[in-house]
This record gives C-alpha cells, sequence and structure tokens, in this order.
C-alpha cells in the first residue's frame, strides 16, 4: 500500500516550488474596452435642453428602476421653478441591468463602481453631475465619487457637484 501513496518528493517540491515562485503580475490589458455601467434618463422637459444634471445610485441588491417613480416627480418638482434637470439613473456594477455587461475588471468594491460613473461621463461625453444621490450603497459609491474627484483621480476636468452654503445639500420631499 505505501509503494502506491509513494510519489518522488524531490520532483513534487519542485513544481510547487516553481508555480510558487514564479512572477505572473495581474495585468489588465489596455486593449480592452473598458465596460460601461447601464443607466436610464429621465427629463421632466425633454424637449428641451437641460440645465442642471443629477446622478441616482441605488442600494445593495437594487437597480435604477427602484428610483424611476422618485427622479419623475423630483425632476417635475424641479422643472416647476423653470429649471430643467436631468436625472441619469445608473445601475451600478453586477446590479440590474449592468449584470448583463461584461468586462468590470475586479475587485467589485466602492471605489471602482466609484470610477464606472466616471468611466460613463467620459464615455458619453458628458458634463459631470451637478448633484449625486445615493441610497446606501449608492450612498457609498456617491461619497467615493466626491471624494475621488476631490482628489483628481478622474483627471482634471472632473468637478466636484455642486454645494450649497452650508456645505450640504438638503433634500426635503412633501406629498
Amino acid at each position: 500500500m505505501s509503494s502506491i501513496c509513494r510519489t518522488k518528493p524531490v520532483e513534487g517540491l519542485r513544481l510547487l516550488n516553481r508555480v510558487l515562485t514564479t512572477s505572473t503580475p495581474y495585468m489588465h490589458r489596455s486593449d480592452r474596452s473598458i465596460a460601461i455601467v447601464a443607466f436610464e434618463e429621465v427629463r421632466s422637459l425633454p424637449e428641451k435642453p437641460y440645465d442642471f444634471t443629477a446622478f441616482i445610485f441605488h442600494g445593495l441588491l437594487g437597480s435604477s428602476r427602484n428610483w424611476r417613480s422618485f427622479s419623475r416627480s423630483l425632476a417635475s418638482s424641479l422643472s416647476a421653478d423653470g429649471v430643467n434637470w436631468r436625472m441619469i439613473l445608473v445601475d451600478l456594477r453586477n446590479h440590474g441591468n449592468s449584470a448583463k455587461i461584461e468586462g468590470f475588471v475586479p475587485p467589485h468594491d466602492m471605489e471602482n463602481a466609484a470610477k464606472d460613473v466616471a468611466n460613463l461621463v467620459n464615455s458619453k461625453g458628458w458634463d459631470w453631475p451637478d448633484v449625486v444621490i445615493g441610497h446606501s450603497m449608492g450612498g457609498k459609491v456617491a461619497l467615493q465619487y466626491v471624494e475621488s474627484c476631490s482628489r483628481g483621480v478622474y483627471g482634471q476636468s472632473a468637478r466636484l457637484p455642486k454645494q450649497n452654503s452650508s456645505g450640504y445639500w438638503i433634500l426635503s420631499l412633501e406629498r
């Protein structure tokens, strides 16, 4: 029985040592196109040009559809003042319609989810959003996006969302 389980230990160790010591770094292929997250656009007055843009991010296990009626209502109430808003409802990586898209480079964390937003803006040639709104996990993505913008991670053209004089946006919804 011992002869069946016996192997040549020196050869096995050499193979294991070669596998463990071989340097094979993870390389991102630059020729591969960047995956772009799915999104929906909501405007109260689609025939008129928009004045401001808000990006809205859903929570964990959610999708942009969770925010559709809220966004329509918000855009409509904001446009009553004569200002036309565009709401971009983003399906974060691995959620909603973005789950069907291949090519998101791991790790699937808040930093890369926020970078997906910057990639969306750049790929569409849009101006940077004036406001970002997030719920739960989407709130973490919004904070990461703003923090990365402030550090210049997305380039010199990226600008922070607008703030009011106190430094905070306060959203009050009434029925």
